[in-house]
């Protein structure tokens, strides 16, 4: 079961990255995020009532949802994509990877969860490959405060830590039984709404593109990245913990690359070649990383 729920993460969301491609153009990339959480969070919906699933609950349970979705479904996003306008792709992916690391930290300091070393090392060792994979890109970055580096570097870290803080949170709501399904579909339709908002106060034109690659691409990333992506990886994070699910953001660019290969004329190296080799190894020492403690989230 779990298997197959890390597979169904890193084909959806390693598949997200080309999909992202057909979403940049007319549209701000808030706006096509709003939209995304939004459809996904009408689907889930529609999911619910056609199975006749309860949507109704108590206040509590929305205000954590609402704080789920500034964290994971909303504010890390604007934080990424605002270090994403100084920072190369693979910069972004690399930096984005240390979430196994911080959900490691944040979830001793803000939640009292014991570290696990072999996921700690696993995940040190994960990045490391995806280090080699990109060390072009970083040989090629200038590190300077005027470049604007330094400014993206932070701003894709601070959108990690809150995506680290929400993956904890959804942990801890299903170890109190609240629904995952109903969970997503409120988080992303408040997040989707900061969104709206967000775009509204900083002034940024809240548009739609017709054509036929934005709105296939809208509804691949909305079906099968949101729903069926965040759905899979945060029943993982039920299952086996926030830190050990983690890792699907390091093994995740690796599958882009792959599709890059494909359809991009990507050429792998053999240097690229031993950062995968490290991000398996580090991929084996996290998954099999002993559970017996999951029952904390």
């Amino acid at each position: 079961m779990n298997i197959a729920l890390y597979s169904i993460v890193i084909f959806c969301w390693g598949t997200s990255w080309l999909a992202i491609t057909f979403q940049l153009g007319e549209v701000a990339p808030q706006v096509s995020i709003a939209w995304r959480f939004l459809i996904a969070s009408l689907i889930l919906f529609g999911w619910c009532i056609i199975r006749g699933i309860n949507l109704s609950f108590p206040w509590r349970s929305h205000l954590n949802w609402i704080v789920l979705g500034i964290f994971l479904f909303s504010v890390n996003y604007i934080c990424i994509y605002f270090g994403s306008f100084y920072l190369a792709s693979g910069l972004v992916a690399l930096i984005f990877s240390t979430l196994t690391l911080f959900t490691v930290f944040n979830g001793f300091i803000f939640f009292k969860y014991p570290i696990r070393w072999p996921i700690l090392i696993g995940g040190v060792v994960g990045i490391a490959g995806l280090s080699v994979i990109f060390s072009n890109e970083i040989r090629a970055t200038v590190w300077s405060l005027e470049s604007g580096v330094v400014k993206g570097f932070i701003w894709v870290l601070l959108g990690t830590f809150f995506a680290s803080i929400g993956t904890l949170l959804s942990g801890k709501m299903q170890a109190k039984k609240m629904p995952l399904v109903q969970s997503n579909a409120f988080s992303m339709l408040y997040g989707s709404l900061l969104l709206v908002a967000y775009t509204g106060i900083g002034d940024i034109k809240f548009g739609f593109d017709v054509s036929y690659s934005y709105v296939v691409s809208l509804i691949s990333l909305a079906l099968f990245a949101s729903v069926l992506g965040f759905g899979s990886y945060l029943k993982l994070v039920g299952n086996i913990g926030a830190d050990k699910a983690s890792y699907v953001f390091i093994f995740t660019p690796v599958i882009a690359l792959l599709l890059s290969t494909l359809f991009e004329d990507y050429q792998w190296s053999q240097v690229g070649l031993v950062g995968v080799m490290l991000i398996i190894v580090g991929n084996v020492l996290v998954l099999f990383a002993k559970t017996k403690t999951v029952a904390r989230n």
